[in-house]
């Protein structure tokens, strides 16, 4: 509880300072007078859902939290297969569709490699193939791949105006026309989509460029604009003003804890502290600090156009690490929109690839969790941060045209069930016909980032056998298991990490079920059976659920030998020490399995109502399933 205190009585000196300066402060949509690099522009707030992940889920799916998770299996079963196929002659993407794996294209090959995968992904199918009357586009080529089809249309037409290069429902789509500008420029210049793009100087049209596909379509575009930089809930601030989400909790290299969020965040490595936000645009309490952070390409780069290298597609990524004390990341993501209360999670097991089709759900500082179906999975390019209308930025991403976002949303996560899909990145911008959020991919936003590893959600381990205060048998196998519950499973790879009592430790793994098993120590020749004595943990990576401890009584009736020799029990190594029990009783980072600017908030009010004396307050034991 130490770690509370000091986080806890700053956050209750400032917000105590705040509210008797001005009570009606802590509700007012106007950001308060910090001097310069703050927009002084009087942000709309916008209408925040009080909706949980289960309400959210019912509302925009209809679905139930465990046909949600189920949905997250069924997507992540479909990223193992697009992996599975790419490469394959013929193969052109993948989607869902009423619980079935679609897979698009032809060819013997295809067929083949499909017909293998369904041993062990009995929902695969392989599509008919679309009848000749039913292509609408004129040409000949079939484009295989967004990226080979992005860098094609960059290298013979060029950048500008392109928003988007997406596979979607058997084809791949071009959005083009729009104006590409962040979000948090005040006036930027805009333009409407012109029916017919253009080409630029030396390179063909966009329209001549399409017209030799057979499975490409050529879209209107839309503004496509980072969100960050409005008033909404909680969330953080950089010390450049950029007021963004956290996403996921994560490793770094060294096994320190950190939080993943969007990369345009950082304005470019501009910024380097981020502070906790509650009130809106209210600093609440350090952070941590900027490490790295890419937002397109390498470096921050944009979009090149040239013969040897065209593309330059990135990701949309930052790491805040240094995460200050008193604060613990949790592998999980919460709405919180409320400040006195943390409300429903959701836990996370493991990383997914974006899949069409795929129920995803999003959670944001500003407008709490909505959900949708993703409908296209491809390239999207938005304006940089320079200023420079040319400085256009590619990464890879997906849409969904039902999932709601606003200002401020940015850098917080998307999920499939208890998978991770995605790192909030981009919505539509001011006066778009049609709404629509976008994500980068958080699968290729973590290949940007070796050595770091998603910090994931373990059960502690629990013992199946022997029973309870029951007695053991030297030699016995002891069984046990990792429960899923309240996750739909248990994160891939994940092992158990045994230390008997006078033993070197030793890691069992687990099954598809989540068992496990180990062989209790033979007894010492001549010695009295001891008790066995041990702790189970379960770990994966950096991750770990704290340790478990059991003890079983020797059998009955065991005497000692006295006619034999005793013999000493062998040396122990002490066990690596191992990470803090992240189930148990620790102070959360905001929310996102991050709360602890929450229970910090919650230190605060009770410090102000009692007359400034400090209550400590617990955390919750235990996360709560949807």
């Amino acid at each position: 509880m130490k770690r509370i205190l000091t986080l806890g009585a700053a956050a209750g000196l400032l917000l105590g300072s705040v509210m008797l300066a001005d009570p009606a402060s802590a509700e007012s949509t106007e950001p308060p007078a910090i001097g310069e690099g703050l927009q002084t522009a009087t942000p709309s707030t916008p209408a925040v859902s009080g909706a949980g992940l289960a309400d959210a889920v019912s509302r925009d799916l209809g679905l139930t939290p465990g046909e949600f998770n189920a949905a997250g299996e069924l997507g992540r079963q479909a990223a193992a297969a697009a992996e599975a196929l790419r490469g394959t002659p013929g193969y052109t993407g993948t989607r869902l569709h009423n619980g079935r794996i679609l897979v698009s294209g032809s060819g013997p090959e295809l067929e083949a490699r499909v017909s293998e995968l369904t041993a062990t992904i009995p929902a695969l199918t392989l599509e008919e193939p679309a009848p000749e009357n039913a292509v609408s586009a004129p040409g000949t080529e079939l484009a295989v791949s967004a990226h080979q089809l992005f860098q094609a249309y960059v290298r013979e037409v060029g950048p500008q105006g392109l928003q988007a290069v997406a596979y979607s429902d058997g084809r791949f789509v071009i959005r083009t026309g729009g104006t590409n500008a962040p979000e948090s420029t005040p006036e930027g210049p805009s333009a409407p989509a012109p029916d017919a793009p253009t080409a630029a100087p030396g390179k063909v049209s966009a329209e001549d460029f399409v017209a030799r596909f057979a499975n490409v379509e050529l879209d209107a575009g839309t503004d496509l604009a980072p969100e960050a930089d409005v008033v909404g809930g909680q969330g953080y601030i950089a010390d450049t003003w950029e007021v963004c989400s956290t996403g996921f909790s994560a490793f770094d290299p060294a096994g320190l804890p950190s939080v993943l969020t969007a990369g345009h965040c950082s304005n470019d490595d501009a910024a380097q502290q981020a502070s906790l936000e509650f009130p809106a645009w209210t600093p609440a309490g350090p952070l941590g600090t900027f490490g790295f952070s890419q937002f397109g390409g390498p470096g921050n780069t944009g979009i090149v156009g040239n013969e040897d290298n065209p593309g330059n597609v990135g990701t949309d990524v930052a790491v805040i690490g240094s995460i200050a004390p008193g604060l613990e990341p949790q592998p999980a993501a919460s709405t919180w929109n409320n400040p006195s209360q943390t409300g429903p999670d959701v836990k996370v097991v493991g990383v997914a690839a974006p899949v069409e089709g795929q129920p995803v759900c999003r959670s944001g500082r500003t407008s709490a969790w909505s959900c949708g179906i993703i409908d296209e999975v491809g390239i999207y390019v938005v304006q940089g941060r320079s200023g420079n209308l040319a400085d256009l930025r590619a990464f890879s991403g997906f849409l969904s045209f039902a999932v709601q976002s606003s200002g401020g949303d940015s850098g917080g996560p998307w999920l499939s069930g208890n998978y991770a899909v995605g790192i909030h990145a981009a919505g539509e911008g001011a006066g778009a016909p049609v709404n629509f959020a976008v994500a980068a991919t958080l699968q290729d936003a973590l290949a940007v980032l070796p050595g770091y590893q998603l910090e994931l959600f373990l059960n502690k381990p629990a013992v199946t056998s022997p029973a309870p205060g029951s007695t053991y048998e030297p030699g016995q196998t002891i069984t046990g298991n990792v429960p899923a519950a309240p996750a739909s499973a248990v994160a891939a790879g994940s092992s158990v990490m045994i230390t008997v009592a006078g033993h070197k430790p030793v890691e069992v793994p687990l099954d598809n079920e989540g068992n496990w098993q180990f062989t209790a120590p033979e007894a010492v020749p001549g010695a009295v059976p001891a008790a066995l004595s041990f702790t189970a943990e379960t770990v994966n990576g950096f991750s770990a659920s704290g340790p478990g401890a059991f003890e079983f009584a020797p059998p009955r009736g065991a005497t000692r030998d006295d006619s034999a020799e005793d013999v000493a029990a062998p040396v122990v190594e002490p066990p690596a020490a191992s990470p803090p029990d992240r189930n148990q009783s620790v102070t959360n980072l905001a929310d996102t399995g991050a709360d602890g600017v929450l229970t910090a908030t919650g230190a605060a009010l009770a410090a102000i109502a009692v007359g400034g004396v400090l209550v400590l307050l617990a955390r919750r034991r235990n996360w709560h399933p949807n």
